[in-house]
């Protein structure tokens, strides 16, 4: 009876339209079961678990998604989450984590990372949240080709070093990325600012280029006296210390990220 319940709630994940489902709360590494969401995998690198095609209305409960000091492997992915009143979904002491694919709108916080390494959030769509990612004491994760709109802030990091902050759109937020409380050496490449009221705030050394490559900043116009697609000044975010050497002329092409259904 198990594994017919656990295959059919695997059928219901893999199809087109994502089905109800409560609030999920993982607080340890026995939590991971179908009842809170889990369709396949076993827990291992090679085999993580994968919660997947879930649509949550939180209904104002903390989390959408909570998964807390675990130490398994899991994807999250094409889920929906909206009406959190603390984060969509919310990853503390987590190492490994994935969230690829998913749609937070409405939340107070879309997605949280506290205390997170080596997690990726990749292909996701956040919008209208109060913060679209936050990350607190979290270093070498990775933000990856998502697109986060109409948030009040769309990536917001606090004393969290390290991570990679990559080909991701940021349009018509009211502070595109804030980089606070020590937050420094993270990786801010390849990412198109798009009419945001405020593109960027940084109080110590981040990076903002690599390779010749930075982002694209709406607004900020200079000479490109060559016609190689790169400013020929650099965009200040902070000092001449904390600047995107090769701010780009035209938005860089993006992976799509989840669409609404």
């Amino acid at each position: 009876m198990a594994l017919i319940l656990v295959l059919g709630i695997a059928a219901l994940a893999a199809s087109a339209d994502p089905v109800a489902h409560n609030p999920i709360v993982i607080t340890s590494n026995y939590e991971f079961t179908a009842q809170n969401g889990v369709v396949a995998g076993s827990g291992t690198p090679d085999d993580p678990y994968i919660i997947e095609g879930w649509k949550i209305d939180a209904g104002m409960s903390d989390y959408g998604i909570r998964i807390h000091g675990t130490d398994r492997s899991f994807i999250i992915r094409n889920v929906l989450v909206s009406g959190a009143a603390k984060a969509g979904i919310s990853l503390g002491y987590v190492k490994h984590g994935t969230i690829e694919s998913c749609k937070l709108s409405g939340n107070w916080v879309g997605i949280s990372v506290s205390y997170g390494t080596l997690d990726r959030i990749s292909l996701c769509t956040i919008d209208s949240n109060t913060d679209g990612i936050h990350l607190y004491f979290s270093h070498d994760n990775q933000i990856l080709q998502s697109s986060l709109s109409g948030n009040d802030t769309a990536i917001w990091l606090d004393a969290s070093n390290k991570n990679q902050i990559v080909g991701n759109t940021l349009s018509e937020n009211a502070m595109g990325i804030y980089l606070e409380l020590g937050s420094t050496e993270n990786l801010v490449i390849r990412n198109a600012f798009l009419n945001d009221t405020h593109n960027a705030h940084s109080v110590s050394a981040n990076q903002w280029d690599e390779n010749g490559i930075g982002n694209y900043w709406s607004g900020f116009r200079a000479i490109d006296a060559n016609g190689d697609g790169i400013w020929d000044s650099p965009y200040v975010i902070h000092s001449d210390s904390d600047q995107d050497n090769f701010p780009l002329v035209s938005p860089p092409k993006q992976a799509p990220a989840a669409k609404s259904k």
